[in-house]
């Protein structure tokens, strides 16, 4: 009876450990795919830095992979025009097989963006009750870009792994792939007009 004991203790903790746990140790092979809508006047107004909103888990994860790469960032709690370059960002679905050495799972995050802190199209967006495509019925008095961007990551690991660990790994990747793309959009200033649908790997 001890015995069955000390090993059915044994069993949980392992289980809370690598369920809780935020280690990855091990080799990640993963894949991104960002489709875009974006409008692009030439012109366009940069505000310097980023609010990012909401003041979420993934948020924060975006927000740090900003600072990272040397921007200035406030969180918003609340979707408010700001003097960044307003980025909205949430988490659409997550799809997850886990076991602690080998994992394969799936992402798909959304963001809308404008470069002049205007949050006017996540908040149609937002109370659109069908698909909505950012620029569509703009009144603005400057010119900005603004983007809706879809991103798709797919991942499979291999190695000793927590499942909390794991899900900030997919989350890490996807915030990546987000961020490239919107620091893209700067880069591209002046050579789009109108809107454009683009799919990047």
């Amino acid at each position: 009876m001890r015995k069955a004991a000390v090993l059915l203790l044994v069993v949980l903790v392992f289980s809370i450990v690598f369920y809780f746990g935020t280690f990855t140790l091990g080799r990640s092979e993963a894949r991104s795919e960002v489709h875009s809508e974006v409008a692009s006047p030439i012109n366009a107004t940069f505000n310097r830095g980023f609010c990012v909103y909401p003041d979420s888990p993934f948020g924060k994860i975006v927000a740090g992979e900003l600072r990272d790469r040397g921007h200035k960032v406030l969180l918003l709690a609340a979707p408010v025009e700001c003097d960044g370059q307003f980025l909205a960002v949430w988490v659409n679905y997550t799809d997850v097989e886990y076991s602690p050495v080998l994992s394969k799972g799936s992402i798909r995050v959304v963001a809308v963006y404008s470069s002049a802190g205007d949050p006017a199209d996540y908040l149609h967006y937002r109370n659109s009750t069908g698909e909505y495509v950012p620029g569509s019925s703009w009144i603005t008095s400057e010119p900005q870009v603004r983007a809706y961007l879809v991103v798709d990551v797919s991942d499979e690991s291999k190695g000793l792994m927590g499942y909390s660990g794991y899900m900030q790994h997919l989350l890490k990747e996807a915030a990546r792939a987000v961020v490239e793309r919107v620091e893209g959009l700067s880069k591209e200033e002046g050579k789009k007009t109108g809107l454009s649908t683009s799919d990047e790997p």
